[in-house]
């Protein structure tokens, strides 16, 4: 998800600023960094015409921040390698979310981001001809001077507060009222790549290869559900302002499991230490996992007919595999974070507040008044909708 603690933009010593004029003193900030920077535009290289196909040899592609935007920016790489099937795509991942390229066709190099030192020897050693910044609702200037310091001839990225000046191509502006793959097709577009649909992007899935050897360690950690139709519930996310509580979805599992599915309860022992599997008894339907790396977490997911769980990474993990989900939306911008396709089923509460876009709140309303009756009734719709389409 795309939630950031509020003004997480700003430097440190606007902390001790009264938080009634924050915003004031951030649009005063931005304003003025925009002034400052446009001059260096003349320094990048100023617009170019869009990139000839055969003339692009090697693409830089940023993504080093978090799971999930790793996993809906799939499609657009696969859509770079249809459009420059000569190039070499080099994705700059994070050590987080780097095992979501292992086995990905359309990567030809992945470069694990750990600081920007790192990051000048690796550039430096390279010539890159294409560089893509797809951070769109950030105001850091790094990922955009990271474009430019890989001299390559034709850069792209969004428009933000003076970002625009390090790119070669006009930067299209952040909208919230837009999906994830909405804003990835506006530098798709401005690269010149004007076909991809939301059709198009769903008949591509899965996007995540899963191996034969990570199939077969998959099955046997399932081993115990046997045959049992396979259900995963991941309480898991990146804030606590976008977890539902974790004892519903207990409750969800137990009922499911009653119902005879079999239930792979995720619950990272880093998230939840202090959650103990003897709450389900003896429960012979529930499988509690507390410790799974993420190629184990993908190759079990892939064997399941659907997920329940927040707004988070594993949700759009499960989007690009193809798997059905119902997950519970809280703070998040709603446009640019629901998962897109039929498959999908979104519970949230338009409340007057939301979207807060906060990671913390004091009352948490928004998913507090979602229950386990509404999670049990789309949960049976999902899975009867499944049952279907077989």
């Amino acid at each position: 998800m795309g939630a950031k603690a509020e003004l997480s933009s700003l430097s440190a010593p606007t902390k001790l600023i009264p938080s009634g004029c924050k915003d004031s003193v951030k649009k005063l900030y931005l304003a003025v960094r925009t002034l400052l920077l446009w001059p260096l535009g003349l320094l990048a290289g100023g617009f170019r015409p869009p990139p000839e196909p055969a003339a692009i040899r090697k693409i830089l592609f940023l993504r080093h921040d978090r799971i999930g935007d790793l996993a809906l920016s799939l499609p657009i790489l696969r859509r770079l390698k249809q459009a420059f099937p000569g190039a070499r795509l080099t994705v700059v991942a994070s050590p987080s979310n780097q095992d979501l390229l292992r086995h990905n066709p359309d990567v030809n190099e992945v470069f694990v981001y750990r600081g920007f030192g790192s990051y000048l020897k690796f550039v430096a050693k390279h010539r890159f001809d294409l560089a893509i910044d797809p951070f769109h609702n950030e105001h850091r200037l790094l990922p955009a001077l990271m474009t430019l310091l890989t001299g390559a001839r034709h850069r792209i990225g969004f428009a933000l507060a003076g970002r625009e000046v390090f790119f070669t191509r006009p930067a299209p502006s952040y909208d919230e009222n837009k999906s994830f793959q909405q804003l990835m097709q506006l530098l798709l577009d401005g690269l010149g790549i004007t076909e991809t649909t939301v059709v198009e992007v769903e008949a591509s899935v899965p996007l995540l290869s899963v191996s034969l050897e990570e199939r077969r360690e998959a099955a046997a950690m399932a081993a115990p559900l046997c045959d049992k139709r396979l259900i995963a519930i991941h309480p898991g996310a990146f804030y606590p302002a976008q977890k539902w509580p974790l004892d519903r979805f207990a409750e969800v599992g137990q009922e499911l499991s009653r119902q005879g599915f079999g239930i792979l309860f995720f619950a990272p022992a880093k998230e939840f230490p202090d959650f103990d599997p003897i709450r389900f008894g003896d429960e012979s339907g529930i499988l509690v996992i507390k410790k799974a790396s993420m190629r184990q977490f993908i190759a079990m997911l892939s064997r399941c007919e659907l997920l329940i769980c927040n707004n988070s990474g594993p949700l759009h993990l499960a989007w690009a595999l193809g798997i059905s989900t119902v997950s519970l939306m809280g703070p998040t911008i709603p446009a640019v974070w629901w998962p897109q396709g039929r498959r999908h089923k979104v519970l949230r509460r338009a409340l007057s507040c939301s979207p807060c876009n906060l990671a913390f709140c004091p009352t948490h309303e928004c998913l507090r008044s979602i229950s386990v009756a509404e999670v049990l009734s789309a949960v049976n719709e999902a899975v009867s909708n499944t049952e279907e389409n077989k």
